[in-house]
């Protein structure tokens, strides 16, 4: 491998300065460092006398029963993690936070890396294997990794290189979690080093699912690579997609957890923007145990109500207005907004400091007209966070609420009628022909009695239809808010769908007509990390699939055989003895000749 390196003495300088990120390349909002501060005082008062607790991160190294972990990987991950674990230190210290960092496990100065090896070939693992991969991990590492207890960081070393030379990722990227625990996951290559953040002169080429094909410099794919390291556990400690304020922000910096933030981690090592934690990531880590080494009430949840909630839309910003009341009041408010035309990597935070239970009175920036999507978080000194969604809509003669998730319900044709009004993007698009579908709805098909080559069972006859809560749908999730109307998984928006939170039933009758049975499997997007699902597909009383424990973020797929099968049966429970978020859905359910 060439390296533009010259001198050992400029090689170590180099590598210390990846693992001390400099703090001068953006600014803290005004005000911001204030409210921070002041939170971390109601924190500290909270967990006063509280016994100290060792709550880390546990690390997991995953590789294929093929081959072994990749080439010089203990010494390659134990700088990345210092990095990483410098960065969250680093960035804290920015609002005037002093940290001892994400607390990776040790014993004594070493870092303690559980080495699992799969029992599938490395190829055998893709993008949608992380409920295998942590099943796998479960039972191999019993009594050592507790997924419903800890904070896991799965590194895969399951990348290969192609005869062209060419990286290939295809294993899990993504990270989900609370304050009470989480799971992530991130890809391991041999280039993987913060040493080569500076190194501009080697070329690499890699494949992913987002990016079919990409060449760089080697410190560009480290940036991109640890900066995701970074992202996911940001996603595993809580945090949602933030692409900040722009007060907070420079022309050199980025939002770690918006768009494309994770590609710039310690950029400026070599001429790029820096990925930067937002005031609103560090106002929430805040008060996560990991970083509080408390477990006071670490699973107690406040119940906290929303109510009596107007807005004005005033020259100076949309002023909102509501009442909270709880046994507990939250340290803080963070906002995050976004127009329902963008992604929610495009979030704009905005953080508000919170006094008391009561009336609460916030100004929000100046909107342009249109519609948009809040997320108002109230966090609590344990860690928990209390969420509502709002969405509303600014126009020349005000703002307005449009919906409250969990009090008024969807009505289908005023929502079709009001999104047909807006940009018409390819998910608008989408949504406006399910929705138009749903109220054209043709009668069900008797599946027993169809002629085509394939069918979904969501436009199927059902024999029995049982959901644990609300009431059973087709091609929708369910009517109690915009929020949560359509069926998604993980990003993706599925057209067809049944929606089956646990503990649910539907019953279909076949009478040997045909072959094969096709879904994806999981719990649809923004549900609880406490939820959970297992399904279960059932023929003529045997079945025939059973899919592991899955949680928000992930999915399984379903193809099996049910060739002489009379009648089928879609089964979905929950896995830890209850149902709560268990937001069970079966995606594109197809039948086959």
């Amino acid at each position: 491998m060439n390296s533009h390196f010259s001198k050992p003495l400029t090689r170590i300088i180099l590598f210390f300065l990846t693992l001390l990120p400099i703090s001068g390349f953006s600014q803290v909002k005004p005000g911001d460092k204030e409210i921070i501060a002041g939170a971390e005082k109601v924190i500290k008062k909270y967990h006063s006398g509280a016994d100290k607790a060792n709550n880390v991160v546990k690390v997991v190294y995953f590789h294929g029963s093929d081959r072994q972990p990749l080439a010089n990987w203990n010494e390659r991950l134990d700088r990345t993690l210092t990095a990483v674990n410098n960065f969250y230190i680093e960035e804290f210290k920015r609002f005037g936070i002093k940290t001892d960092g994400v607390n990776f496990e040790r014993s004594g100065k070493k870092y303690v890396i559980t080495v699992i090896a799969g029992d599938q070939y490395s190829k055998a693992y893709d993008v949608n294997s992380g409920a295998l991969i942590q099943s796998e991990i479960a039972r191999k590492a019993a009594g050592k990794i507790d997924f419903a207890n800890d904070h896991v960081l799965v590194l895969t070393g399951l990348t290969y290189q192609r005869d062209d030379g060419v990286y290939v990722f295809h294993s899990p990227y993504m990270g989900t979690g609370s304050s009470e625990r989480g799971v992530c996951y991130a890809s391991d290559n041999e280039l993987l080093d913060p040493k080569l953040l500076t190194d501009t002169v080697t070329r690499m080429r890699f494949t992913e699912r987002a990016n079919m094909f990409k060449e760089c410099g080697v410190a560009e794919f480290n940036s991109w690579y640890i900066g995701g390291i970074a992202h996911e556990m940001g996603h595993m400690f809580g945090l949602y997609h933030d692409f900040g304020n722009p007060a907070e922000l420079t022309a050199s910096t980025i939002s770690l957890m918006g768009e494309y933030g994770s590609r710039h981690f310690g950029g400026y090592l070599w001429g790029d923007k820096t990925s930067r934690i937002s005031a609103a990531g560090i106002l929430q880590l805040l008060s996560h145990p990991v970083f509080t080494k408390s477990r006071r009430e670490i699973n107690t949840h406040t119940s906290l109500t929303l109510s009596d909630i107007n807005l004005q839309n005033q020259d100076n910003g949309i002023q909102f207005k509501a009442n909270i009341s709880g046994s507990q009041s939250p340290y803080a408010l963070t906002v995050l907004v976004h127009s329902v035309n963008a992604n929610e990597y495009f979030n704009e935070s905005s953080i508000y400091p919170i006094a008391a239970t009561g009336p609460l009175n916030i100004l929000l920036k100046k909107w342009p007209a249109g519609v948009y999507r809040a997320t108002l978080m109230f966090m609590f000194p344990n860690g928990t966070l209390q969420v509502f969604n709002k969405l509303f809509d600014v126009s020349g003669s005000g703002a307005e609420l449009l919906n409250v998730p969990g009090v008024s319900t969807v009505d289908i044709k005023e929502y079709y009628t009001r999104l047909s009004k807006s940009e018409k993007t390819p998910q608008i698009k989408l949504k406006l022909k399910i929705l138009e579908d749903i109220i054209k709805a043709a009668p069900p098909v008797d599946a027993t009695a169809f002629k085509g080559d394939s069918l979904y069972l969501s436009d199927a006859k059902w024999e029995v239809a049982n959901v644990g809560w609300e009431k059973p749908a087709r091609n929708y999730f369910t009517t109690e808010a915009e929020q949560t109307f359509f069926l998604e998984n993980q990003g993706q928006l599925f057209e067809k769908g049944i929606f089956a939170h646990s503990p649910s039933t539907y019953t279909f009758r076949l009478n040997k007509k045909w072959n094969r049975f096709s879904a994806v499997v999981g719990l649809r997007d923004f549900a609880h990390q406490q939820g959970s699902a297992k399904f279960t597909v059932i023929g003529d009383g045997k079945v025939l699939y059973e899919s592991p424990a899955l949680r928000v973020g992930e999915h399984a797929n379903v193809n099996i055989d049910i060739k002489n099968v009379k009648v089928i049966e879609l089964k979905a429970n929950g896995t830890e003895g209850h149902n709560f978020n268990s937001w069970a859905s079966w995606f594109n359910p197809l039948l086959g000749r």
